[in-house]
C-alpha cells in the first residue's frame, strides 16, 4: 500500500474535494454579486420599494414622537421636540412640560376609559404643544393623537408612562370618528295636544324610493309630541363600541308653517336586568346641547323635503347594556288650516371605540 504524506493526495481524493470547494466558492460569489447589484438591474416595479430611493424617506417618521421624562417626585412631565403625525401629516413639537393629576394608577383599558389615567395626547388647537386629561373621550376626539398613558400615585408622583404604540395592558382603544347609522322613520310617533289628526299619523309613500311618517292635524292650533325610538348597537364594556356624539332630525312641514318648535331632548331608558324588578326609568344623556341651525326653520316644504336639525352633544355617551336612547321634541302648529308634519328619518353620528 502507497503511503500518503501530508503534502500529498490520491488524484482523485484531491479532484473531489476541489471540486466541492470550487462549488462553494461558487455560491458565495453569486450571493455577493445579489448583494452588491442594485435592485433596478432586477427589474423590480416601480411601485415597490427601491433601496436607497426616496420610498423610505419619512420612515424615520415613523419614530419621531417626543420622548418624555420625568424626576423622582412631583408631577411635572417633561417632553423632548419631535413631531406628531396624524394622517399623513407632521405637527412639530416643542420642548416643553404638562403637568399631571394625582392618583390616576390604573392605565389598563377598563382604568383608562373610568378616568383613572393620565392621557397625554396633541390636538391641533395646542399647536406645538402637547395635553393632558383623565377623560378618554376629550384625550380620543377625532383629530387627536394620543402618545403616552402615564400613571400617578396618591403621593402626587409619577410613577410609569408607556407610549401607546405598545398598548400596554390593552390600555390602547383604537377609535373611529366616522362612526354613523341612520335612524328609520317607522321609528318614530307623534301625538297632538289641543289639535288632533286627521289623517295618519302613518309611515307614507311621497314619491318613488320616498317613505316618510306623516301627520296631518285639524285646523285648530296646537302642539304635536313627536318621539323616536334612536337606539344604537354598541358593546356591553362601559366606554366601548358607539359613542354619539350627537343626533339630526330630518323633517318638513306642508301646507302652513309651522308656529315654533320647542328644543329637542334626549334621554335613555333603563330597563331591568333579567329576574329584575320591572323598571323603565328615563334620563336626560348628552349633557349641553349645541343647535345647527340656531334658529329652527318652520316655512313650508315639499312633500318628500326635509330639513336637518343637527344637535351635538356636550358629553357623548356609548350604549349601557339594558337601555334605549329615546329623541324627543315638540312642535306647535298654527291652526287656522291644516298642518302636515313629515319626518325623513334620523342620523345618529359618532366614534367606534374598540
Amino acid at each position: 500500500m502507497k503511503r500518503i504524506s501530508s503534502f500529498q493526495f490520491p488524484v482523485s481524493t484531491f479532484t473531489s474535494r476541489r471540486v466541492a470547494q470550487m462549488a462553494r466558492d461558487s455560491a458565495l460569489l453569486l450571493a455577493v454579486f445579489c448583494l452588491l447589484t442594485p435592485v433596478s438591474s432586477f427589474s423590480q416595479g416601480s411601485a415597490g420599494p427601491v433601496l436607497g430611493g426616496t420610498n423610505y424617506s419619512s420612515l424615520t417618521s415613523a419614530f419621531s414622537d417626543p420622548s418624555v421624562s420625568w424626576g423622582a417626585t412631583g408631577l411635572t412631565l417633561n417632553y423632548s421636540a419631535g413631531t406628531v403625525w396624524q394622517n399623513g401629516s407632521g405637527q412639530a413639537i416643542n420642548a416643553n412640560t404638562v403637568t399631571l393629576t394625582t392618583n390616576e394608577g390604573t392605565c389598563t383599558q377598563a382604568g383608562v376609559q373610568a378616568g383613572q389615567c393620565n392621557v397625554i395626547y396633541w390636538t391641533s388647537s395646542a399647536g406645538s404643544s402637547l395635553s393632558n386629561s383623565t377623560s378618554y373621550s376629550t384625550a380620543a376626539a377625532p383629530g387627536n393623537r394620543i402618545l403616552y398613558y402615564c400613571s400617578t400615585n396618591s403621593s402626587g408622583n409619577i410613577t410609569n408612562c408607556a407610549p401607546t404604540e405598545l398598548d400596554i395592558n390593552g390600555a390602547t382603544p383604537t377609535t373611529y370618528g366616522d362612526a354613523a347609522f341612520f335612524v328609520q322613520p317607522s321609528n318614530c310617533f307623534m301625538v297632538p295636544t289641543t289639535t288632533s289628526f286627521s289623517t295618519g299619523p302613518a309611515l307614507v309613500r311621497v314619491g318613488a324610493n320616498q317613505l316618510v311618517y306623516s301627520g296631518t292635524t285639524n285646523t285648530t292650533s296646537g302642539t304635536i309630541a313627536l318621539t323616536c325610538d334612536i337606539t344604537f348597537g354598541g358593546r356591553t364594556t362601559s366606554g366601548l363600541g358607539f359613542q354619539v356624539t350627537g343626533v339630526s332630525l330630518y323633517y318638513g312641514v306642508q301646507t302652513t308653517a309651522l308656529s315654533s318648535i320647542a328644543a329637542a331632548t334626549v334621554a335613555t331608558v333603563t330597563l331591568p336586568s333579567a329576574g329584575g324588578s320591572a323598571s323603565g326609568s328615563t334620563s336626560s344623556a348628552g349633557g349641553t346641547y349645541s343647535v345647527t341651525p340656531t334658529t329652527l326653520q318652520t316655512a313650508t316644504t315639499t312633500s318628500g323635503n326635509c330639513y336637518n336639525e343637527q344637535i351635538a352633544f356636550g358629553t357623548p355617551f356609548t350604549y349601557t347594556n339594558n337601555t334605549k336612547v329615546s329623541f324627543d321634541q315638540v312642535f306647535t302648529t298654527a291652526g287656522s288650516t291644516a298642518t302636515t308634519l313629515q319626518v325623513c328619518g334620523l342620523k345618529v353620528y359618532g366614534n367606534w371605540i374598540q
